[in-house]
């Protein structure tokens, strides 16, 4: 228990004097519900011996109610004390989580399901919670109370003590083997949990392809059996804490029929008197919520640890890209890259995507790439910002070595727009200004103008104060590429990169936005990646990528002039869109 409480110290830090503050309450709060069976012993007593007055009974009466509001205060102020440290340890948590989660690169996130990241970041961010704050009560409740009701057993009655705590290390063995246990079962309750999360944002998010294709009643189907699942690993875990209860009970049950029989025969013998029984049974009553609490405990503690154990596997991940020692920002780019000798793989064990890829693009240059599909377009495009990290030496911009260059300078400069344009559950205008939220009304309009995408915002309900779905799934495919564009404008970054950024969008539209895209971004650095070859006419140079390589390089015109890739490409875009036009 003291590696957890270690483990989540840094999000502890500030409340350590709250927290013993709200620990003494609690014991206060135990302390005044010790000293009431006192009370009621005497109370017991002289009214069996016949001494008892209305003065004394008032008195002892008073004395109890006090003692009960002693315990309503004290216990409002361990509640709002350690409770409330429990959720601020879980918001540090859940923001450094959060934090953390960021800072990995993105070949991680392909090898982990958003689902399971959902499931961490909520059950089992909660689970440690409950540990930190109900489990940290219920622990030093049960500890207190336990050896507190003990002791007082003793105090009135060593040998009676003896028979009724008889059971409790048997109970204590069995206990520590069904620990062992739960924390097995709730991990894998918590992994189905996040299979289960995953499998609904998945279906969610692909909710027109599954209607498209009719495909409800088996989609129904096999989310009846990942729930299935979950609901079996949960009952697995239920027979576990079942096995608690029931064990605790048949100790209860056991100890209050020993106390009965054996206690009653000392108050009929007069070995011991009636308010010795009573007081002995109250504290017995006292000890019922220690001897229940080592279930609950132990089941708060075992989920906590093994939630805790999932999150904290995460934590360990370093990403993959960072800011080696020596780099530095820039101030002032350009704009002009360079390629030389670039060789790059996914992984080591995997033939390599890019091989040998060398040239030069001049500062404010507006320059084409195409190539088939799997010649490493993308590839080539995510290394300049190092989604992915190349190889030292290999790319450069300014003369500078990318992997030498401040993360944070080097990803401010560059402007990506994808294919996959990814919005947020917002308004037209958020979205537009995400890049820049400082920016005004006015120069997102006009980015928006410029992207061809003013004329749709005027037909929707709230103009540029419509709130879009989630993944803006309320607009078209291209209605997405001209807002994406918009956005990365408006950023006006020294490099943009447009990633096949304009392949839902008709040719019309495209010419009318690489039109302008030229006007406006003279003199700074474009990149314009795409399979059509009207998206890449009013380029200055045009690179063809083949498998990886370089297989053509040159204008417009001169790509044409040679019987290449772009010149076939060209062709057979030129006769396809005379058939369409026929």
């Amino acid at each position: 228990m003291l590696k957890v409480y270690r483990t989540l110290r840094p999000y502890l830090t500030g409340n350590l004097w709250r927290f013993l503050f709200g620990i003494s309450m609690l014991i206060l709060v135990d302390s005044f519900q010790l000293f009431i069976p006192l009370v009621i012993r005497r109370a017991f007593d002289a009214l069996s011996f016949g001494n008892a007055t209305s003065t004394m009974l008032l008195k002892l009466a008073a004395i109890i109610l006090l003692l009960a509001i002693g315990v309503i205060i004290t216990r409002f102020l361990w509640r709002y004390l350690i409770i409330g440290i429990s959720r601020k340890m879980e918001r540090r948590l859940r923001k450094a989580f959060y934090s953390h989660l960021l800072t990995l690169s993105p070949g991680w996130f392909a090898d982990h399901k958003v689902g399971d990241l959902m499931a961490l970041a909520t059950n089992d961010l909660d689970a440690v919670r409950m540990m930190m704050g109900i489990g940290t009560v219920a622990f030093v409740d049960m500890l207190f109370l336990m050896v507190t009701s003990l002791t007082m057993m003793v105090y009135l009655n060593p040998g009676l003590t003896l028979y009724v705590v008889l059971p409790l290390p048997i109970l204590s063995i069995v206990v520590g083997f069904i620990g062992r246990l739960m924390f097995r079962r709730f991990r894998l309750v918590q992994e189905s949990f996040a299979k289960m999360t995953d499998f609904v944002r998945e279906i969610i998010s692909g909710i027109r392809i599954i209607k498209s294709y009719a495909r409800e009643d088996s989609e129904t189907k096999r989310f009846s059996k990942v729930s299935i699942d979950y609901v079996r690993k949960n009952l697995r875990m239920v027979i576990i804490q079942g096995m608690f209860e029931p064990l605790i009970g048949l100790v209860i049950g056991l100890s209050f029929a020993l106390v009965l029989f054996l206690g009653g025969r000392r108050v009929i013998l007069a070995t011991m008197s009636m308010g010795d029984f009573v007081a002995f049974n109250s504290y017995l009553g006292l000890l019922i919520w220690p001897m229940i609490a080592v279930g609950w405990v132990i089941n708060l503690y075992q989920r906590g640890r093994a939630s805790l154990t999932r999150i904290m596997e995460v934590f360990d991940q370093k990403p993959d890209i960072i800011d080696l020692p020596n780099a530095k920002p820039l101030d002032h780019i350009a704009g002009e890259i360079e390629f030389r000798n670039l060789t790059f793989r996914y992984k080591p064990e995997l033939e390599p995507v890019l091989q040998d890829v060398s040239f030069d693009i001049d500062a404010g240059q507006f320059i084409g790439i195409t190539g088939r599909t799997g010649s490493g377009k993308t590839t080539l495009i995510s290394l300049l910002p190092r989604l992915f990290d190349p190889p030292d030496e290999t790319i450069f911009i300014d003369g500078n070595d990318i992997r030498k260059i401040k993360l944070s300078s080097l990803r401010s400069a560059i402007g990506l727009v994808p294919q996959d344009s990814f919005l947020f559950s917002a308004t037209l205008l958020d979205n537009i200004k995400f890049g820049k939220p400082d920016a005004s009304d006015e120069a997102a309009i006009s980015v928006s103008k410029f992207a061809q995408f003013h004329k749709d915002v005027e037909n929707f309900p709230d103009k540029y104060k419509t709130v879009i779905g989630e993944r803006g799934v309320t607009l078209s495919g291209g209605q997405k590429q001209r807002l994406s564009i918009a956005r990365a404008i408006l950023l006006d970054p020294p490099i943009l990169i447009l990633d096949d950024a304009l392949s839902a969008v008709d040719i019309e539209t495209e010419e009318e936005i690489l039109e302008g895209l030229k006007k406006v971004r003279m003199g700074k650095t474009t990149l314009v990646v795409s399979h059509r070859i009207s998206a890449l006419h009013e380029t200055d140079i045009v690179i063809v990528l083949q498998r990886g390589r370089i297989a053509e390089i040159g204008s417009p015109l001169e790509l044409l002039t040679k019987a290449g890739y772009y010149a076939e490409l060209y062709k057979m875009q030129q006769i396809r869109s005379e058939l369409e036009n026929a």
